[in-house]
This record gives structure tokens, sequence and C-alpha cells, in this order.
């Protein structure tokens, strides 16, 4: 009965997230503006000297934003490699 619970808030949860990602989505095309575009295609060079464009956003811009998303995405691994292993203690 608990296994069954567990898969009803789990398909919920996953429910919830999913519907809310397309919501942001939608409201992103939605609000697109060319400056950000615009800024990076006239910026990059200058302020940070690479040539290619994607590499001095990706390296520049957004790599904190980067290392904190690895960060993140580790921590919920451990988290769920930790639960899995209590559930089955457990039983």
């Amino acid at each position: 009965m608990m296994n069954k619970f567990k898969k009803i808030i789990t398909m919920f949860f996953l429910a919830v997230m999913f519907t809310s990602l397309l919501s942001i989505i939608e409201r992103s095309y939605l609000n697109y503006n060319s400056f950000s575009y615009d800024y990076f295609v006239e910026n990059t060079l200058s302020e940070i000297g690479a040539k290619n464009i994607v590499t001095g956003i990706y390296l520049e811009y957004r790599l904190f934003d980067s290392l904190f998303e690895a960060g993140i995405l580790l921590v919920v691994v451990a988290g769920v490699l930790f639960m899995n292993k209590k559930d089955n203690e457990i039983k």
C-alpha cells in the first residue's frame, strides 16, 4: 500500500513539474525580444575576446551558473541514492 502511495505522489509531482515547465516555455516565447541577442553579438568579442560567441557565453557569462547547476544535480542524485538505500534497508 505504501509503495503504491509513493508512486502516486511521484507521478503527481512529475505532472506538476511538467506543466510548470510547459508554461515557462510558453511565456518565454511570448516575451521574446532581441535585446540580449544583439548585446551578445555586438559585445562578446570586445568584452571576452572569444571569436566563438557560444563559447564566450558559456565560459564567461554563464560559468558560475553552469557550475551551480552541476552541483545541484550532484546533490539531487546523492539524495535519491540515499533515499533508495534507506527504502531497501526497511524492506
